[in-house]
């Protein structure tokens, strides 16, 4: 294995050694900080939508099995009439916030559980002058008619960072934002957003013992049902990347009804049959229970957690100019999908890799890991004693696709390291209402690209804006 994979050990080294956890770094004389910080480093979702001139909201939910899940959301574009907004938005709280209601969930810590600390707790409190009645019209625009809602969700080491780390006339919750939607960007449990729970710690196994099983059966669930009650909408655009699109298709078999809930969904580079590309996931996915076992052996169930130390080093390290930063762009396209150098602002990597990786549970991995050793789309494979437990079948049985009766837009490239196009043809072929099968124009886009490249509105959002738009009364 070290023979045929120096580069995946590469890789994971410089991995492990970014995801390493310690008391918060100085940034004063001889701290890490060697060069000038990039001023979005150390921002929250939120705060990275207002220093681009969006409002932003948080929001808080509990799930069926009691994680809080956290989401952000942009209610109205930089063009709208905010005046004309103002009477009808809706900070939503019919399920309490526990940093508004602390005394409600004791266990939680907001300054150990998140850790940048006090700029996470002004980030969560509804942005000022945002009305708190209740709308049954979802928002509406200065002509005074119903606003469309479009709910966004990340892949794996992901978060709502992902959709707002990049330019306005770049980053799909900002284009959708002045395209006229009410923009929900969610967080799924495990990662920075999603580390809370209403009696479990993060420092407990319990709290780890998650796979994509409960974020379809929970966490999506959970949201698009918040959501419509929040707006008022009876059905919302839903747009997912990676995970967070066959996450999607995994809800729908589990909760057909869902199906009414969403008017529309595009699929960006859907991690549902990701078999094909020989590397690098083929030289780890065939250990990948074993890999589990042990690492929940020894209680790493937590995967590249962003912490305050990591988030010193990648702001010095990654540095545009930083003798070292040649390695986080290594890292990125390594583990990002794909080698490409061309569609990257480079002084942007710092605060990429101060957002992502974000953190995941351990099962989150494998089960992704299960998936492309199998080349099937199915639950999470716990072996054949907690199988017949869980699924009353000592394997795991496949998710179905037939559930899926919404409208479906795939959008894919060839030089998606993770969601290879022989998966891509297989998630085409098993969808009844495949309406949109969108190859990106340039051979040379990778998996994250769809994401942070700086052409993503020019070859992938202009069409998942039209998509949309076809799709609307």
């Amino acid at each position: 294995m070290t023979g045929r994979s120096p580069h995946l050990l590469l890789v994971l080294a410089a991995a492990a050694a970014t995801a390493t956890t310690g008391p918060e770094s100085s940034t004063g004389p001889g701290s890490l900080h060697h060069t000038e910080e990039h001023p979005h480093t150390r921002l929250t979702t939120p705060e990275l939508m207002k220093v681009r001139g969006y409002t932003a909201e948080t929001h808080h939910l509990i799930t069926e099995d009691g994680y809080i899940l956290e989401m952000h959301r942009i209610p109205y574009g930089r063009i709208a009439d905010a005046a004309a907004l103002h009477a009808t938005l809706n900070p939503f709280t019919s399920f309490r916030d526990p940093f508004l209601y602390p005394h409600a969930f004791p266990n939680i810590s907001q300054n150990t559980l998140h850790p940048l600390g006090d700029v996470v707790k002004r980030a969560t409190l509804h942005s000022p002058g945002a009305a708190s009645r209740t709308s049954g019209s979802g928002g509406r625009n200065k002509r005074n008619k119903p606003r469309r809602v479009a709910f966004l969700l990340h892949g794996v080491f992901s978060s709502s960072a992902d959709f707002v780390m990049n330019d306005p006339d770049q980053a799909l919750g900002f284009i959708l934002a002045d395209e006229g939607y009410d923009v929900w960007i969610g967080n799924t449990r495990g990662n920075f957003y999603g580390r809370r729970h209403v009696t479990l710690s993060p420092d407990q196994p319990e709290f780890w013992d998650y796979s994509w099983n409960e974020i379809a059966r929970y966490d999506v669930p959970a949201m698009l049902s918040y959501v419509r009650k929040a707006t008022g909408a009876p059905q919302v655009y839903y747009v997912g990347h990676s995970l967070g699109a066959a996450i999607f298709f995994a809800t729908l078999d589990y909760h057909p009804h869902i199906n009414s809930w969403v008017r529309v969904m595009a699929a960006l580079a859907p991690a549902a049959y990701i078999t094909g590309r020989p590397v690098p996931m083929s030289v780890v996915s065939p250990f990948a229970n074993l890999i589990d076992d042990q690492l929940s052996r020894t209680r790493h169930l937590e995967l590249l957690p962003l912490t305050p130390k990591r988030v010193d080093t990648s702001s010095s390290v990654c540095a545009d100019g930083a003798v070292a930063n040649f390695l986080c762009v290594f890292i990125y396209f390594t583990v990002a999908g794909g080698s490409n150098g061309f569609y990257l602002d480079r002084e942007y990597m710092p605060v990429i890799f101060s957002h992502w990786p974000a953190g995941t549970g351990l099962h989150i991995v494998t089960q992704l890991l299960q998936v492309h050793h199998s080349g099937r789309f199915h639950a999470f494979d716990y072996g054949p004693e907690r199988n017949l437990l869980e699924y009353g079948s000592p394997s795991p049985p496949d998710y179905s696709l037939s559930s899926v009766n919404v409208p479906v837009g795939i959008f894919w490239s060839e030089n998606d390291f993770v969601v290879d196009p022989q998966g891509v043809r297989l998630t085409a072929a098993k969808l009844p209402n495949l309406v949109l099968d969108h190859r990106v124009s340039v051979r040379n886009f990778n998996h994250n690209d769809f994401l942070l490249a700086e052409n993503a509105a020019d070859v992938v959002y202009r069409h998942v804006v039209q998509l949309l738009q076809d799709y609307s009364d």
